[in-house]
């Protein structure tokens, strides 16, 4: 499979990904994201998974942030969103797919990346950790009806 930036021709394949990452997600607030993505390739990255069918399998997202809760560094390169497709997990796919990122990141100054997940989200704890990274915090939201 191969890994790649990504490019003018995957917007409907990556927009599926997207979908399938953030469900709860209105569609016009993930094309809005993607459209400012593409216009801030500077300082953001996509980076793909491509099947031999030519279709994406898998993408990561990332960006530079000034800082980040429990890096030491500045700037720190942050993983914004990473899906693999159901029927790829567990083939080193999504390993491939940060290691992009981080080599992007490292390419920006970032000694340093980070990245997040719910708590609940106990595949994503779990791929995290096995591509190395630690947890470094947990942060519980509230909210009020007023």
């Amino acid at each position: 499979m191969q890994i790649r930036a990504i490019e003018s021709g995957d917007y409907d394949e990556w927009l599926r990904l997207r979908r399938a990452l953030w469900p709860e997600c209105a569609t016009s607030t993930l094309e809005a994201e993607v459209a400012d993505i593409l216009a801030d390739l500077g300082n953001q990255a996509v980076f793909v998974a491509v099947r031999p069918t030519g279709s994406l399998g898998g993408f990561v997202e990332a960006s530079i942030h000034p800082h980040a809760i429990g890096c030491d560094t500045r700037p720190v390169g942050y993983v914004e969103g990473w899906y693999i497709d159901q029927d790829l997990r567990g083939l080193g796919i999504g390993r491939r797919l940060l290691t992009a990122a981080e080599t992007w990141a490292r390419s920006k100054g970032c000694t340093e990346i980070a990245s997040d997940t719910l708590s609940d989200n106990e595949s994503g704890l779990a791929a995290h950790r096995a591509c190395g990274y630690t947890i470094t915090g947990s942060l519980i939201h509230f909210k009020k009806r007023l």
